[in-house]
């Protein structure tokens, strides 16, 4: 903010003692572009660029060179950047590889869009008839917590409260019930709410984590506790969820910085 005010203020002072016409004031303008481009001051360089623009916007010729100095500096920022994904994307991919070996794919090509990621311990086949929170990873990066609720009557399933070393959290999401041997119950939540339980679970590795359900009544509720491999599962499922946010945005932009070094070397060739 003190830079762009000096800079704002160094503009005002140009504007006021440059040379005598229009097109001089503009080749100023455009030298102090220049110098702070190559300096790497390229927010600087733009406000400069910008006043040229809407100060003397009948120099053409001049406005033509701040345009390719606009490139410039798009094309160095992109290789800016690219260089820094290239530096963070391989750790990234490498503690992802590792954690995925703890996770099974799971995926109905008939019936779902997207697949995901379940981690071994919180396989739905392994927890048959029993309360647990299963999480897991979709193809899209949408992190997924259904919590499981078995017994002999319904409960309508409304809210989830966990709790550890005084802290208390609430969640509430979409239930399904049927009947089968029992009543089953599952409770989603999905994203954000899913990544908040996720977190607090995290940072109570070393404490007793209570889950309470409730129904649709207070007198509905149940309650269990996380073992220690269901937290080391569910820690797991958190860190690979944003492994997996991080890796995708990452790509991403390491592709529109590839697009757009192509696009102004093609340009400029």
């Amino acid at each position: 903010m003190k830079k762009d005010l000096y800079w704002a203020w160094i503009l005002l002072l140009t504007l006021v003692s440059c040379g005598p016409t229009d097109e001089q004031c503009a080749q100023v303008l455009v030298s102090q572009a220049r110098t702070l481009v190559i300096d790497g001051q390229w927010r600087q360089a733009r406000l400069v660029l910008d006043s040229l623009h809407a100060t003397y916007p009948h120099e053409v010729a001049q406005r033509r060179v701040a345009n390719a100095l606009e490139d410039s500096i798009e094309y160095l920022e992109a290789k800016k950047s690219l260089a820094y994904i290239d530096s963070i994307l391989p750790p990234l991919e490498q503690r992802s590889d590792v954690l995925l070996k703890q996770f099974r794919y799971e995926k109905e090509e008939k019936y779902e869009d997207y697949g995901r990621y379940v981690h071994r311990l919180l396989a739905t086949g392994s927890n048959i008839s029993r309360n647990f929170l299963q999480a897991y990873v979709r193809d899209d990066r949408l992190t997924i917590i259904k919590s499981y609720y078995f017994g002999a009557t319904p409960m309508q399933q409304q809210t989830i409260i966990l709790s550890a070393a005084g802290e208390e959290v609430h969640f509430a999401g979409a239930n399904h019930a049927f009947e089968a041997e029992g009543w089953h119950e599952i409770m989603t939540l999905e994203d954000e709410p899913a990544l908040r339980l996720l977190n607090f679970i995290s940072s109570h590795m070393s404490d007793r984590v209570r889950v309470k359900g409730v129904g649709d009544k207070p007198s509905k509720s149940w309650v269990y506790y996380l073992n220690d491999k269901e937290k080391t599962a569910l820690s797991q499922t958190y860190e690979l969820g944003w492994l997996m946010k991080d890796i995708l945005q990452s790509e991403n932009i390491r592709n529109q910085s590839l697009r757009k070094i192509d696009r102004y070397e093609q340009k400029y060739q």
